[in-house]
């Protein structure tokens, strides 16, 4: 856990802050929903990984989903590089989405519902870092990819079960 706060915080100090100037290190999980679609993703991250924490897996992967379709948009553009471009990415997925896709994966059902809620709240909320009417298909592509993951989870059931029994991972 010590590990997983120090790559989070020192990937966070390579962030810009949020617009009123707090760290989202300083936020509480409400004021980070509540400024999600003008944060860089990597605070979404932040957040599932509390929430997984705090116990509320369904939450955390619905959040680390959203994080995940925001900064696959900014890499796929070219509106993110640098120390904040792939090796965050890769960080974050690794240390976050790791953990919070072995909770996840346990209940299909739940997982389709995390990548559904990621897209529709990417759909209904702005994205400031990208400017979407150029970079449409694109945009277009990188969602795309997440549909057809969830889209494929219904048919693999049994398949996502057993692999998991296999690793020693629960079933829900």
């Amino acid at each position: 856990m010590k590990r997983l706060r120090f790559v989070i915080f020192a990937c966070l100090g390579l962030l810009a802050a949020p617009a009123s100037s707090q760290d989202v290190k300083d936020m509480s999980n409400a004021q980070i929903v509540a400024a999600a679609p003008d944060l860089h993703p990597a605070a979404l991250y932040v957040l599932a990984s509390r929430l997984l924490a705090e116990g509320k897996g369904q939450e955390a992967a619905n959040w680390m989903y959203a994080g995940q379709l925001r900064y696959r948009i900014l890499l796929a553009t070219g509106q993110i590089g640098g120390r904040e471009g792939r090796p965050l990415f890769d960080a974050l997925t690794e240390q976050v989405g790791r953990p919070v896709n072995e909770y996840i994966a346990g209940d299909v059902d739940e997982w389709i519902a995390a990548m559904n809620f990621a897209l529709e709240w990417d759909a209904a909320e702005p994205n400031p870092r990208v400017d979407v009417s150029k970079h449409r298909a694109t945009v277009d592509e990188v969602r795309g990819g997440l549909e057809r993951l969830r889209d494929s989870l219904d048919g693999r059931r049994d398949e996502i079960a057993r692999e998991r029994e296999k690793n020693g991972l629960e079933n829900r």
